[in-house]
């Protein structure tokens, strides 16, 4: 789509003088001469003082090693303390007004949704064996033998479970 538009454009925009690149060589050789010219010089304009490099650390470090004499302001005084904190405190009882999360409720858990889980995550016997007591599993083993083999369970069990066949032998 966009390369249909370039197709109407004949000019690229960039121009350059007449007779550019003819005189470019000659440019870049009068401008390498110039540079070896500037080399060939021996005094650059510049002097040193004699031992100038030899005292100039003890210079800087007699000007470090005074102690300023300028005011310090501290950065955490206490009335700046108090105040960050009083502001801090502020956001925080506004966050915790206007926020306001919803009272926990105590509904129960439906059975098929613990099921799923635990079927779901492969939890073992062994680790829900690990969050309880012994006193707990027992107690829970006694409920199930209790509830699980009492006679109309049994029969209904043999009923769905069982061919004719299999009770006859």
């Amino acid at each position: 789509m966009e390369n249909d538009k370039l197709k109407h454009i004949k000019s690229t925009g960039f121009k350059t003088p007449d007779g550019y690149f003819d005189s470019l060589e000659a440019k870049l050789n009068a401008r390498l001469a110039n540079e070896e010219r500037i080399q060939d010089i021996d005094n650059a304009g510049f002097e040193v003082p004699k031992d100038y490099f030899e005292t100039l650390e003890d210079k800087i470090l007699s000007q470090v090693s005074e102690p300023s004499k300028g005011k310090v302001v501290t950065l955490f005084s206490r009335r700046n303390l108090i105040y960050i904190s009083g502001v801090a405190a502020a956001i925080l009882v506004a966050f915790t007004i206007f926020f306001k999360s919803d009272p926990l409720t105590d509904t129960p858990i439906d059975d098929e949704v613990v099921k799923t889980y635990i079927l779901d995550e492969g939890i073992s016997s062994y680790e829900l064996a690990a969050l309880f007591t012994d006193e707990e599993i027992t107690s829970f083993n006694e409920e199930i033998m209790e509830e699980a083999f009492n006679d109309e369970s049994l029969e209904d069990y043999l009923l769905e479970n069982t061919d004719i066949e299999d009770l006859i032998e």
